[in-house]
């Protein structure tokens, strides 16, 4: 079977398979939509779906006026490495959608004709996340060093000890055990730019809000409080897309779907 038989078939089993329900796509080789779910148009705000039909992810988000230029990017070049490696890939996004934030797991499979061996297509599932623990997977996506997840209490320290942003992510980060050069680091990502001795002082603005003497007093004092579960609202709002291996797909989003 060549090529445009063996995809125009997938086509309809997927359209067989999958409902209106699901959050799912399949984009040809050029990486322009072919078959799309209704509550994936609804996911991504584009109605009526025929309006995405023979447009890539790129066009959809410009006539979206969608403006995050470097998500429909990431999304591009997730597809060419799908092209180039042939294998299913996983990816963990945060999205900004109707003016709230969302977590969903994206699974990417190749379409590939098994007679000819070609790629003739992409095809996308969006699930919800399954999350463990939202800290562990905020943090593996930006790279955990470890965590600390006992609960000491169920107050809110937030109304008790109003923090700034800034003061709430370098406590954040302090707690999770990086120092002062990975939080400098970390929070340029959030679009702070600090240096580490300036993560020093605000550190010692933290000592002095909760009325301690050193760093190991500060994080003891801030776990006792429950404050290691309060997470930053600056990690929510960072859209992105990122890879994840099929061993954290497992731990992240509690499956080990493989294709």
């Amino acid at each position: 079977m060549n090529d445009k038989d063996y995809f125009a078939q997938y086509i309809k089993a997927f359209e067989m398979i999958f409902s209106a329900n699901h959050l799912a796509f399949v984009k040809d080789a050029e990486f322009k939509y072919q078959a799309v779910t209704d509550k994936m148009t609804e996911l991504i705000g584009f109605n009526p779906k025929q309006g995405m039909l023979n447009k890539t992810a790129t066009e959809v988000a410009q006539i979206l006026e969608f403006q995050n230029r470097k998500i429909v990017e990431q999304w591009h070049q997730q597809d060419l490495s799908i092209q180039h490696d042939k294998k299913f890939k996983t990816y963990i996004e945060i999205l900004s959608c109707n003016g709230k934030n969302i977590i969903h797991t994206l699974y990417k499979t190749p379409i590939i004709n098994p007679e000819t061996g070609n790629l003739v297509g992409i095809k996308g599932l969006v699930t919800n996340l399954v999350m463990p623990h939202i800290i562990k997977t905020l943090f593996k996506i930006h790279g955990s060093k470890g965590l600390t997840t006992k609960i000491k209490n169920n107050r809110n320290p937030l109304f008790e000890y109003p923090l700034s942003d800034i003061q709430h992510m370098v406590l954040f980060l302090a707690i999770n055990n990086y120092s002062y050069s990975e939080i400098s680091i970390l929070l340029s990502e959030f679009g702070y730019e600090v240096s580490s001795s300036r993560v020093n002082d605000y550190l010692e603005q933290l000592k002095l809000i909760f009325h301690v003497r050193n760093k190991t007093q500060l994080i003891e004092k801030a776990i006792s409080l429950n404050l290691h579960c309060y997470l930053p609202n600056r990690l929510f709002t960072k859209e992105i897309s990122i890879e994840i291996t099929l061993e954290d797909t497992a731990y992240i989003c509690n499956c080990n779907i493989k294709e």
